[in-house]
């Protein structure tokens, strides 16, 4: 057995996906076969939880979404829920229909996008992927009308959403939906095409896993379905127990729920709150598929139920000392953050616990048996987050 090498030799992350540099993929294989695999998040600690210490909430919004270009909705979400609950704020039915909304298209997003070039297609059908890009354009337009941006929407605030949207912008956007949809579907059919299907994705409807599932909510998130205290984090070389230079490497935490290992994300979603019973790693794929279809389905109920007329935010906010916890359904999984106040208001404590910080355990069992090649699509379908799992403080080994 050769030890941490596979036949593409250490793989540079950005060949894993999209999130360029700041990992490493190390696979462990005999005659093509993996035995164990090493993901090993290396991306410089950049800080978030010490950076908005002594800042007020407001700025505390617009500093977590800046976390990640890709989920900053999540981020948003969960923080605005962890202050509103630490001070005692109940945002209006508007806000939070407007911020599920938000959040169902940044899920859509953020789903799209590894199927651009996804290894699952035979190469010479990708050509038919493009028109993801415009689908992404097109789904893009309702976070910029509804949330003031692309990215890093500024109307998401604390006590709801800061603008109240037109009458005729809602028309508008109700009037889109049915032909996005169905730009949606035929685009759907190539993804699900047995004959565009590779090679690769008959291996892994072969690998079955049977993981422990955490979710709270199938579109939201729910804080009440979940515990907080129930979470563990543990150094990556802490949990690997493995000495050397390859494993201190890592600058993230693994996170454990109840003291298991648990998925998070798309499958973990549908597989709690759906009869989807995708138990291959190719379900990994379908599940995201279908999330798409859901969040239309759920963006078009929300567009109905806003009403105009309602408040969107809540007014004469007092913010003083407390803490309080948000729980939102990410694109990758379930998102935690947490928040203390002191007794003018400003944050004295933040702490996140992202998605992959649960996965990380899930992806390098998950690979083992499979062929190198397969592996490495493998891991492109639980889509890490290597910003979101990297911001955490710091912890050296003694």
């Amino acid at each position: 057995m050769n030890e941490f090498k596979s036949t593409l030799g250490h793989i540079p992350f950005e060949s894993v996906t999209r999130i360029m540099d700041g990992a490493k993929l190390i696979l462990q294989q005999e005659d093509g076969i993996v035995q164990d695999a090493f993901l090993i998040l290396t991306a410089p600690l950049r800080g978030f939880e010490k950076l908005v210490i002594g800042k007020d909430p407001l700025f505390t919004i617009k500093a977590v979404m800046r976390i990640c270009g890709v989920c900053h909705v999540a981020h948003a979400n969960a923080t605005a829920e962890a202050i509103e609950s630490a001070v005692g704020l109940f945002p209006p039915r508007n806000a939070l229909l407007v911020r599920e909304l938000l959040g169902l298209v940044n899920r859509i997003q953020t789903h799209i996008l590894p199927m651009v070039s996804t290894d699952m297609i035979v190469e010479e059908r990708r050509s038919r992927l493009v028109s993801l890009i415009k689908l992404y354009g097109k789904v893009s337009d309702y976070l910029l009308k509804l949330g003031g941006g692309v990215t890093h929407p500024p109307y998401l605030t604390i006590g709801g959403i800061s603008k109240v949207p037109k009458w005729s912008v809602l028309n508008h956007l109700k009037a889109k939906l049915p032909k996005i949809e169905e730009k949606w579907e035929e685009i759907k059919g190539v993804l699900l095409d047995e004959d565009n299907l590779t090679e690769i994705a008959d291996e892994l409807r072969t690998k079955i896993v049977r993981n422990e599932f955490l979710a709270s909510n199938l579109f939201f998130g729910d804080k009440y379905k979940v515990s907080f205290k129930g979470i563990r984090t543990i150094p990556y070389w802490e949990y690997r127990e493995e000495p050397g230079e390859l494993v201190n490497e890592a600058t993230v935490m693994v996170a454990f729920y109840k003291g298991k290992v648990v998925e998070v994300g798309p499958r973990a979603r549908l597989m709690l709150f759906t009869p989807f019973r995708g138990v291959s790693l190719f379900g990994l794929y379908t599940a995201r598929i279908l999330e798409i279809d859901l969040a239309f389905k759920r963006i078009k109920e929300i567009l109905s139920e806003i009403n105009t007329k309602a408040p969107f935010r809540r007014q004469n906010m007092i913010f003083g000392s407390g803490k309080g916890i948000g729980v939102y359904e990410a694109p990758r999984g379930t998102l935690f953050h947490y928040v203390k106040l002191d007794g003018e208001g400003k944050i004295s404590r933040l702490k996140i616990i992202s998605p992959t910080m649960f996965n990380i355990p899930v992806i390098e069992n998950a690979v083992k048996g499979l062929t190198v090649e397969a592996a490495e699509v493998a891991v492109k379908l639980f889509d890490p987050c290597i910003p979101c799992t990297t911001h955490v403080e710091n912890v050296q080994k003694n």
